[in-house]
């Protein structure tokens, strides 16, 4: 089996992805949406049999808010009984691109904290470094237990080291000294733990790349088990993915997928004809109800019915005025393509790749 749910995580990403044996799948944890969805993804988790609360592994992709509050509700509750491998996530030290000895804005800060607190394997897979990509040589790629590869297209050192001082800025207004060490004597204080969209003029609007910070710091994966192959694109930035994907590309052919799961929830500075026109992909995956940022954008959904394939699904994990809109008969017929929306009582949206 290798199935994905994309849990109703409202403006954010909690994906939850599990492999292999369906009576005692292998399972990976992706961000962990807001603060506010926690009690739902933590419904969902304390139902888990007692041999079922063990992760491969919990990414933590950046520091946006819809990405790692609740992550971080996670990590610190007391009550919840399940153990990770390997937790992923890029703090203040990874940043810097230094060679950590031992074991990152402010909720970035708690994480490191409750990393520490909880002696996680943090970034194990890297020797305790940064999760990037090499400034040359072959992308990174990491096989989990069962065979679930991984291969690592985004940040790069760059990446990273744009987001420090804004980092740092947080830090500094909140007062805090940002870095694993300041975390450390922290830890060590405490014992006790409506109309019809026009496809044709969207896509001629001109494309504004996302250049923000966080999201160019962004931990995107491609990952592929027993034949399938899944992009997940966090909020990576256009400039880092192509590259990245383009390296993956042979003699001019397409990268075949059988998922995406769009960067920064369909934004249109994240989806791009030339990142589309890479892919060969049947699934598109968008997780956000809309709120604060009114995702996914018209013109990233309209550049995926253009560029997207011939035939395709779009998975929106909400209905939402921002994705109600493309349940549309005539734009389906001209455009190959059908929405598909939750269906079970508390949100989630499953989208199954392997029996």
């Amino acid at each position: 089996m290798f199935d994905i749910e994309m849990l109703p995580a409202r403006e954010g990403d909690c994906l939850w992805i599990r492999y292999g044996d369906a009576d005692s799948p292998r399972q990976i944890l992706i961000d962990g949406g807001r603060l506010g969805t926690y009690r739902d993804i933590k419904d969902r988790l304390v139902k888990l049999p007692e041999g079922q609360r063990e992760f491969e592994l919990f990414v933590i992709t950046h520091i946006d808010r819809d990405h790692i509050e609740g992550a971080l509700a996670l990590l610190e509750d007391p009550d919840l009984e399940l153990t990770f491998k390997e937790v992923w996530f890029n703090g203040y030290d990874h940043l810097k691109g230094e060679e950590l000895e031992t074991f990152g804005a402010l909720q970035g800060e708690k994480l490191t904290t409750a990393l520490l607190l909880r002696k996680e394997r943090w970034n194990a897979s890297f020797n305790g470094g940064p999760i990037k990509i090499p400034d040359e040589g072959e992308l990174p790629q990491i096989e989990l237990a069962g065979g679930l590869t991984l291969t690592l297209l985004s940040p790069d050192t760059e990446k990273l080291a744009k987001l420090l001082p804004q980092w740092e800025k947080e830090c500094k207004e909140a007062g805090l000294l940002p870095g694993i060490e300041a975390r450390r004597s922290e830890v060590e204080g405490l014992e006790t733990f409506g109309g019809l969209p026009d496809v044709e003029k969207l896509i001629a609007k001109p494309l504004k790349p996302d250049t923000t910070r966080p999201n160019g710091s962004s931990i995107a994966l491609l990952a592929e088990y027993g034949g399938i192959r899944v992009l997940l694109g966090a909020d990576a930035h256009i400039d880092r993915i192509v590259p990245s994907l383009q390296a993956l590309v042979t003699d001019g052919d397409r990268l075949r997928l059988d998922a995406f799961k769009l960067a920064h929830h369909g934004s249109s500075g994240n989806v791009s004809q030339e990142l589309l026109e890479l892919i060969e992909c049947p699934r598109y995956l968008i997780s956000t109800n809309g709120s604060y940022f009114k995702h996914p954008t018209a013109e990233a959904i309209a550049r995926v019915l253009k560029f997207g394939g011939d035939e395709k699904t779009l998975y929106f994990n909400y209905d939402s005025d921002f994705t109600k809109v493309w349940k549309n008969d005539t734009l389906q017929g001209e455009y190959g393509y059908i929405p598909e929306y939750p269906t079970e009582e508390d949100g989630t949206l499953r989208v199954s790749l392997q029996d």
